[in-house]
């Protein structure tokens, strides 16, 4: 059985995240969103960045916020099976992060700030993430475990320490990529369709592309 949402206004959410409130578990905004436009939107990123949020984070599992739109925003939220296909999220902090299962197709996620510094372990385990703009995200020490990239831009994302078991890298653009001590690179898939260009490596992960790489099945030889 579905479960039914709740629609939101951004009044109402703003109204709300100023008055304490926290739990916003099934809700739904209009698709397309923008916080921005709201006249407290100014007051609410500077509320949030002065917020102690890790212990009483803005809780929003099964969400239907496709295409928010909430830049520099801090995003102090659990939003496990969240869907935020097409959000923009530019220039976010995120200090408490299980966006296990999220949809987040097509999000517009650059300069998002994902690291274990900020996330106490990021978890994005199953995110589809297909043609999202990851410019400058940093992933560090996250978990991308069965996560879908395909398609996904990710021009000097940072994969330091991050687990890429089976997370699917079908046509990713990797350019200046940070991917040093990534776990599971060698059991990622598809990896060999994706785009490396100054990506940055070790010697270990280099061998390990290389022998996507050489794997790749680019001809089907046939007698005349």
């Amino acid at each position: 059985m579905t479960q039914s949402l709740t629609e939101l206004t951004v009044e109402e959410f703003v109204r709300k995240v100023l008055a304490g409130e926290r739990d916003f578990t099934n809700t739904r905004f209009a698709p397309g969103t923008d916080l921005s436009m709201n006249a407290a939107y100014a007051e609410l990123v500077v509320y949030l960045q002065g917020q102690d949020l890790r212990n009483s984070p803005v809780v929003a599992d099964g969400v239907d916020w496709r295409g928010l739109i909430a830049p520099r925003l801090v995003i102090t939220a659990k939003l496990a099976g969240a869907d935020l296909t097409g959000a923009d999220l530019r220039d976010a902090e995120v200090t408490r992060c299980d966006l296990s299962g999220a949809s987040l197709e097509g999000a517009d996620l650059r300069g998002a700030n994902l690291s274990v510094s900020r996330c106490m372990k990021a978890n994005l385990s199953g995110a589809r993430l297909q043609r999202a703009d990851l410019y400058e995200v940093n992933f560090s020490e996250a978990s991308l475990r069965n996560a879908d990239l395909t398609g996904a831009i990710a021009l000097k994302v940072g994969l330091r320490g991050t687990d890429l078991t089976d997370a699917i890298f079908t046509d990713v653009d990797l350019y200046r990529a940070d991917l040093r001590g990534a776990i599971g690179l060698d059991a990622t898939r598809d990896l060999g369709s994706a785009h490396f260009h100054h990506t940055v490596v070790t010697p270990r992960e280099h061998a390990i592309v290389n022998g996507f790489l050489q794997a790749r099945p680019l001809f089907d030889i046939k007698e005349e």
